[in-house]
């Protein structure tokens, strides 16, 4: 499923934004400033994708505060606005000088992997100008409220990633503009009621070690995103903001909720929920009425089954990641999701899937079932009046399935199918003609043949896996599928193939003709002497034999003495 990689996304991008707040835009092109020279070891940029243009100055590894003061004082003009980067630095004095003897306005400062566990407020006085202040990646073991009094405008916070173990009711009351505040990563285990200011709209306070919020975040009207996950929160009743039409973004996964509180369908405007390896054994129906919900994500948890109305009001989720939980049934309780895209459902207890579970969901590209134990498919009967024309990747490898009994019969949008690694002896040709599939994985079975070429016709298939299984001769068996162009057929028990396997068959890539290639590693037919015949005039067809086997010689001196011969294989390449 494609949906961890945009997950990864989503929360890496929540993230830039939420510590970046209102710093140079994306799309702005830096120009190198006149005094790049002068200031040396430290480098500046000049952006002016913005409503007052800003200079970037960047100090890196700087033995001083005092080498930094000598550096940058009066080389630049105070008509700008300026970002100054510290870096991996040793400030070791900052109680000696001040930020305002450089000469030049400062409104986004980072003192960011300096080894920082004290901030002397001496140092910032005068930096009222500050709208952006990152003291992350440092070894601060509380928050630095002294220097607060100096910056009250600071809008953008970020402390992530030091070894702060509390937040005082007073250590923000300062900061009354404050929208954005970023402590992950530290070993928070208390913060006490009334600590953050009602303006907050980005929160990020996950990787740390709390069990509880206190009530800090109730009264946040316009918070936006909220990080609270790989905490050790056990619920959330009572916790989450009231009042509150803004908030997007919520991730509280990796934490110990048992349940998810009531007061969740009250967050009209929630888009993304994040709730994966918790404790859940249910929803209760508390995201039945999150109207703007699109992508939900429930892994890990021990969620046993879903009530038909669960989603009743969520008819907007895009993708459902349900999987490694302890699902038996899913009660139709998808049906009202006309707008879902991707489902997964993998690693859960189903036993049986009706393709009625998912009927009329005309926009579903991806249904994930694996890893279950699914011995039977249902429910051709009720989709065949309205068909579920959307799935394109149906994943039902890892199951217990020998037939797939018609239920695919319909489904036209399907163009890869994967029945890998499950116990079927044979398959019917009824079962997958007229489907438009380009790959078909059906290795990993007890198949000892391929459907009746006679029968079957796949006319867009492109790739066959049918490795692992127990095939014995190749013939007339690929006469179905007429632009084959990879065919997988590794360790069958292959013992003979016949030149008319490729007769009706021209791989087409882009719609120009290519090589059909067929891969026969660790079977016996790779040992026989014609196989290297029948190969060659396979070339002329556009088609080539490949694969490496394991042969042991047999002359007539050996069937008279087996103890005398040295039985070690002799590998026949053959391509």
């Amino acid at each position: 499923m494609n949906n961890s990689r945009w997950t990864s996304v989503l929360l890496v991008t929540a993230c830039v934004f939420a510590v970046g707040g209102t710093g140079f835009l994306l799309d702005d092109t830096p120009l190198h400033c006149s005094v790049r020279r002068s200031i040396s070891p430290c480098t500046c940029s000049y952006f002016t994708g913005m409503v007052r243009p800003r200079i970037m100055v960047i100090c890196q590894k700087m033995v001083s505060f005092e080498s930094v003061i000598a550096a940058l004082q009066n080389k630049f003009d105070a008509v700008f606005d300026y970002m100054l980067n510290i870096e991996y630095s040793e400030l070791h004095d900052l109680d000696t000088r001040r930020f305002n003897e450089l000469g030049f306005p400062i409104v986004d400062l980072k003192l960011t992997n300096n080894n920082l566990t004290t901030l002397p407020d001496e140092a910032f006085i005068g930096m009222n100008r500050i709208r952006i202040l990152y003291l992350s990646d440092n070894r601060l073991s509380a928050v630095p409220t002294q220097i607060f009094k100096h910056m009250p405008s600071i809008e953008v916070l970020n402390l992530a990633r030091n070894s702060i173990h509390s937040v005082a009711s007073g250590d923000f009351l300062i900061l009354s503009l404050m929208n954005t505040f970023v402590m992950a990563t530290n070993n928070l285990t208390d913060i006490t009621n009334g600590s953050f200011p009602t303006t907050l709209r980005k929160v990020q306070l996950g990787a740390n070690n709390l069990t509880e919020l206190n009530g800090n975040l109730r009264n946040q009207k316009d918070l936006e995103w909220l990080f609270l996950d790989d905490n050790r929160i056990k619920t959330l009743d009572g916790e989450l903001p009231i009042d509150n039409d803004k908030l997007i973004v919520l991730n509280v996964s990796n934490n110990a909720l048992g349940h998810l509180p009531p007061e969740l369908n009250c967050l009209k405007a929630l888009r993304y929920f994040y709730c994966t390896f918790n404790q859940l054994t249910g929803l209760n129906k508390t995201l039945s009425k999150s109207k703007k919900l699109v992508w939900l994500e429930l892994t890990g948890n021990r969620i046993q089954e879903l009530a038909s109305d669960e989603f009743e009001e969520a008819t907007m989720i895009e993708v459902l990641e349900l999987s490694n939980n302890c699902i038996k049934h899913l009660n139709k309780s998808l049906l009202a999701l006309t707008q879902l895209s991707e489902i997964n459902l993998s690693f859960n207890k189903i036993t049986e899937f009706s393709l009625a579970e998912i009927k009329g969901l005309k926009e579903l590209k991806l249904v994930d079932l694996s890893h279950n134990a699914i011995s039977k498919l249902s429910g051709h009967s009720e989709i065949i009046s309205e068909p579920v024309t959307g799935v394109e990747h149906l994943k039902l490898d890892h199951n217990e399935l020998d037939s797939l009994g018609g239920s695919l019969i319909g489904i036209t949008t399907l163009s890869k199918l994967n029945i890998s690694h499950n116990k079927f002896t044979d398959l019917s040709p009824y079962h997958l003609t007229g489907l438009n599939l380009k790959i078909l994985d059906v290795s990993h079975n007890l198949l000892h043949i391929l459907p009746d070429s006679s029968q079957i016709h796949l006319p867009a298939l492109e790739t066959l896996v049918a490795s692992y299984n127990v095939l014995t001769s190749l013939s007339k068996d690929f006469h179905g599928y007429p632009v084959l162009c990879h065919a997988d057929l590794e360790y069958n028990s292959i013992m003979s193939i016949r030149e008319e396997l490729v007769d009706m068959t021209l791989c087409k890539l882009h719609g120009v003709n290519s090589t059909l290639r067929i891969y026969l590693e660790g079977n016996p037919v790779l040992c026989d002497d014609n196989t290297r015949l029948v190969t060659k005039a396979m070339e002329l067809k556009h088609a080539e034999v490949s694969g490496i086997a394991k042969c042991v010689p047999v002359t007539n001196d050996i069937k008279y003495n087996m103890t005398d011969i040295d039985t070690s294989a002799i590998t026949v390449i053959v391509t």
